[in-house]
């Protein structure tokens, strides 16, 4: 089964294509640029396909052979609902098996701008007539990773939120499983599954796991919203992406982000991973 996976060369979309190789699927990977390809072929990847998400003349060309499409959007984007739409009309064209939007948990919290375009885009994909699946992944664990180094040497866990409010984290790994699972199977269609892990955490309560995982006392703390823009801008990001990702933390601060591990543990066949598990795997990686 050929399965063309957009944003291939994200985080999430490697991820993917690696779960797809181990179903015995044959992922393709949408890039931008030739040079990401041998880095995603060495991970699993069969072939790609270059084109750009805002560029639907590219969409067609790359879904050439495929069975299925598991799209990817970009983060945040203001045009999410453009871009789904311009996949959707190029996976009718073809007739194409299966549609896999990967959206986000709880698309009706529209005070936040992509889940709210992540709703409307859903609507499009229920609407358009293909077989479809629709994913809800929660927030990742993998937030960490970039936070790894001061985590462990200041004993630091900081984040854009106060540090009692709880999040029903999961690991990226678990939610690549999954989504190769619902784009293989045809059982998995005509349905939208929320994709959340198996423990309700703040970020307390996450900073004690990391403490006791790595053997050094870790506090939390809560990053003030005019130092996450300030880092942000200095990272490059467009003042449209800042101003989003103060809203949805300011968001996120005051109502947390919770969800049900049932569905997932259903697609993956056993319990989600939990965080101690992912902070072990975590720090072996790291040589911790």
């Amino acid at each position: 089964m050929r399965v063309l996976v957009t944003a291939a060369n994200g985080r999430t979309g490697r991820a993917v294509i690696a779960a797809l190789k181990r179903q015995r699927a044959d992922p393709r990977a949408f890039i931008r640029d030739v040079s990401q390809w041998p880095a995603l072929a060495a991970i699993g990847a069969s072939d790609y396909a270059l084109g750009d998400l805002l560029e639907p003349a590219s969409f067609a060309p790359a879904l050439a052979g495929c069975d299925a499409l598991v799209y990817i959007g970009p983060p945040m984007h203001p045009q999410e609902v453009e871009i789904a739409s311009g996949w959707l009309r190029a996976s009718a064209d073809r007739n194409l098996g299966a549609f896999v939007y990967y959206s986000v948990m709880h698309p009706l919290r529209r005070e936040v701008r992509h889940h709210r375009l992540k709703l409307e885009a859903e609507e499009l994909v229920v609407e358009s007539g293909l077989p479809f699946t629709i994913l809800q992944p929660m927030r990742y664990m993998q937030h960490l990773e970039p936070l790894w180094q001061s985590v462990t040497e200041q004993g630091l866990h900081a984040m854009p939120f106060n540090t009692r409010v709880k999040f029903n984290v999961v690991d990226l790994e678990d939610l690549a499983c999954a989504t190769a699972t619902v784009a293989t199977d045809p059982g998995y269609r005509y349905a939208s599954y929320e994709l959340a892990g198996t423990e309700a955490l703040s970020q307390d309560d996450m900073a004690a796991v990391i403490g006791a995982v790595i053997g050094r006392e870790v506090r939390a703390a809560q990053i003030p919203l005019a130092a996450l823009a300030e880092r942000a801008r200095a990272a490059g990001a467009s003042e449209d992406r800042v101003e989003q990702m103060q809203i949805m933390n300011r968001h996120y601060d005051r109502f947390g982000f919770l969800g049900n591990p049932k569905v997932l543990t259903l697609l993956l066949g056993r319990p989600p991973t939990s965080f101690r598990e992912y902070v072990t795997r975590l720090s072996r990686a790291r040589g911790g």
